[in-house]
């Protein structure tokens, strides 16, 4: 009988070893799959509509998340309640730590359960109020023409303290917040006009402007070190196509990376993706751009291995292309990017935020149109999430660990969703 007994215990504590270990295995592996970078995702910025009665900024942020993201790219500055984010003016709100602690739908989405966040900051320090209705880069930025030392030492600050509160507040929750700014080429030729010389004053301003926001950052987490919560510089480009053309005009490629040094690179790559007909001259074009701009930065110890520049913005809209051919030719970007190693394809964006002036027509840069209808490359990212899932798992199945990202990155090129 006591032998028995025994036989018993020891199957039943083997039993409770073998459940606590599956229990525990599952439990690592879907920690595993909310953190893992998944490479491709979208936007929400000055959406034309929506569906629900949360704000805008929520309800695009909720549709991302449903989507199968981990990632949510969005805006923070002065104009928060006027650019189509459904927000209210709060008069309170006097800086960015105060608009992510005041404003309940910026805190909403910063605290939502999302992984990584690209965030345009614009500091409200640097900020002129604009007439009702209009919009200029001089209100929001002021190095254009020369960059006062005022300025400078408000917009230290304000982003030091930014920092020190993402750093405080998200400390152990495993996100990563990369703090960046839009179309930096159209911030150094603010009138749009690509055909100009840019102005040296300018030109030296926006170098200051950037140096500014890199030392930020970096002494905020020098001075104010956590764990389980990461933040870094970017800036984003656009005029590559004439940077490379054109190697001895003043860009933010040519002229400005090299002399700040950020973190990372975001490119605007409509001038690499939308002009062409072929994915052989897509995927052609594409890769120069990004070797052109990452030959453009110097090595950085303090970060993780791998390429600097991503693909911030492409996408097809529907005035041009057909559900069809969107979903095709976002497919060719986004392979062409996996291929090169690109650490994030962002996609422009859940929501359309552009209407013709003359016909009131959406633009349709959109996975979901103003219909509400989602289209093909909706579903694209939607599957390509659910192949990509389905690929760790496996993968940790029999390796006991998660592939790196290149490993990763090489797989998902050949994944049944980007099948065309």
């Amino acid at each position: 009988m006591k032998s028995i007994i025994t036989a018993l215990f020891s199957i039943t504590s083997l039993a409770v070893v073998l459940y606590t270990y599956s229990v525990d295995y599952s439990k690592v592996l879907v920690e595993e799959l909310k953190a893992f970078n998944y490479i491709i995702s979208t936007q929400t910025v000055g959406a034309k509509y929506k569906f629900t009665n949360e704000t805008n900024l929520v309800e695009t942020a909720r549709q991302i998340k449903d989507m199968g993201s981990n990632l949510l790219k969005f805006s923070m500055h002065p104009r928060y309640c006027t650019e189509n984010y459904d927000l209210p003016k709060n008069d309170n709100i006097k800086s960015l730590t105060d608009l992510a602690n005041m404003e309940p739908s910026m805190k909403t989405v910063l605290n939502m359960d999302f992984k990584y966040y690209h965030i345009w900051v614009y500091g409200f320090s640097q900020y002129s109020p604009e007439p009702e209705g209009q919009k200029n880069d001089t209100t929001q930025i002021k190095f254009i023409g020369g960059y006062p030392d005022k300025y400078e030492k408000a917009l230290y600050q304000e982003l030091y303290d930014f920092t020190k509160y993402l750093l405080m507040t998200y400390k152990g929750s495993g996100k990563t917040f990369y703090l960046g700014h839009w179309e930096g080429d159209w911030h150094l030729r603010w009138d749009y006009d690509r055909t100009k010389p840019a102005d040296s004053a300018t030109l030296q301003g926006m170098i200051k402007w950037e140096r500014i926001r890199q030392k930020a950052i970096d002494d905020a987490k020098a001075d104010h070190q956590t764990e389980g919560i990461e933040v870094y510089n970017y800036i984003e480009v656009n005029l590559v196509k004439k940077s490379i053309e054109q190697p001895h005009s003043i860009t933010v490629t040519n002229s400005i990376i090299s002399n700040v040094n950020p973190d990372y690179v975001s490119y605007s790559s409509y001038d690499a993706t939308n002009p062409y007909k072929s994915e052989k001259e897509l995927n052609s074009k594409l890769k120069e751009a990004l070797d052109y701009i990452e030959a453009k930065l110097e090595p950085k110890v303090s970060l993780p291995k791998g390429k600097r520049v991503w693909i911030g913005e492409y996408g097809n809209p529907s005035i041009k292309f057909n559900d069809e051919d969107q979903d095709l030719r976002s497919k060719w970007t986004i392979k062409a990017g996996l291929e090169w190693g690109s650490p994030f394809i962002l996609y422009w964006e859940m929501y359309n935020n552009e209407v013709n002036q003359n016909t009131k027509k959406h633009v349709g840069y959109w996975l979901i149109n103003n219909q509400g209808k989602k289209q093909k490359i909706w579903h694209t990212h939607n599957e390509f999430y659910k192949d990509a899932r389905s690929y760790l798992t496996d993968y940790y199945k029999k390796n006991n660990a998660i592939p790196d990202f290149d490993e990763f990155r090489q797989a998902a090129v050949k994944f049944p969703s980007l099948k065309e």
